[in-house]
């Protein structure tokens, strides 16, 4: 059994490096399409379904069986837990919170997966090599024009129009949390380059040079960080029918630029991943900040018992 694994390892990559443009349209599509279906899901049963889930809580304290499941080892900590805390913070921020937590172990899953004779490791290679093999310098090409959009300069750059028109125009605790959250995401990766230490793949076609370690992926964490926060502004402070768009090109846009890493070799397919993972965790952490302060300021100005635009 064991001596399979490499052939069909080998073909897999192989076959997404002949048809690579195919694969990548084809993810592109799934991502959007998945995007579109938990948005529609959120907005249409979330804020009923959280209502409802407060309701019956504080049915049970007030019949004192609330009491009776605080008891039960591990269960019941957790549900008290979670509703006291969805009170003070908000749902929003609760949820952005558990997904912190469940980028970050799937950052450290990937970071152990990419050992000497591990699975994705050996595929990372096999795909690397395929890429090399079969894509053609016009793709190549291409995708060297793409993947400038990651490029630290040019993402400081948009970063730094985006500050000063939150710093003209909006608030400025806005500004600073956008400050927060995409300085704070480029100090953390070149850190986590540091610890994790994984030399890059081989790339000699001389359309892009990159030096330094490769996991993570920088381009893939600074695409997710800025384009998927000026999402979340555009999404919270404007009119729902730019929503869907808003987040329709950010998903584009961070699957081509952490793509182009994969396809030009500067990057092996688990360096991206684990981009995305570490920038979602600290995107994550940042919107859930910033939802808690939403959420106390209606929770100040409206005090409702448990739901409210931000909470849901």
């Amino acid at each position: 059994m064991g001596g399979h694994k490499i052939p069909l390892r080998h073909d897999f990559a192989v076959l997404i490096a002949a048809h690579v443009e195919a694969a990548l349209t084809a993810v592109i599509v799934v991502v959007v399409i998945l995007a579109a279906i938990f948005w529609h899901a959120v907005e249409r049963y979330a804020p009923r379904g959280w209502a409802w889930s407060v309701a019956a809580w504080e049915h049970l304290c007030a019949t004192g069986l609330a009491a009776h499941l605080g008891r039960i080892p591990v269960l019941g900590r957790l549900l008290s837990g979670t509703f006291t805390a969805a009170r003070y913070l908000g749902i929003v921020a609760i949820v952005g919170l558990l997904c912190a937590a469940g980028a970050t172990a799937l950052f450290f899953a990937l970071a152990d997966e990419t050992g000497v004779g591990e699975s994705l490791a050996a595929f990372d290679v096999a795909l690397s090599d395929a890429l090399r093999a079969q894509v053609s310098h016009d793709t190549l090409a291409l995708f060297a024009v793409v993947t400038h959009l990651g490029d630290f300069g040019f993402l400081l750059g948009l970063g730094t129009v985006v500050f000063a028109i939150l710093l003209v125009r909006g608030p400025t605790g806005l500004a600073a949390a956008w400050l927060y959250a995409t300085l704070g995401g480029a100090l953390l990766n070149p850190l986590l380059k540091a610890v994790f230490a994984r030399s890059r793949p081989l790339h000699d076609h001389g359309l892009v040079e990159a030096s330094g370690w490769s996991f993570p992926s920088g381009h893939a964490s600074g695409a997710l960080l800025v384009y998927g926060m000026l999402a979340y502004l555009v999404v919270r402070h404007t009119r729902a029918v730019y929503h869907l768009p808003a987040a329709a090109v950010a998903i584009v846009l961070i699957v081509l630029i952490g793509a182009s890493r994969v396809i030009l070799q500067v990057h092996y397919l688990s360096d991206v991943l684990a981009g995305y993972m570490s920038a979602a965790a600290w995107i994550a952490i940042c919107i859930a900040a910033l939802e808690t302060l939403r959420w106390r300021q209606f929770r100040q100005a409206a005090d409702p018992p448990g739901g409210g635009p931000a909470g849901t």
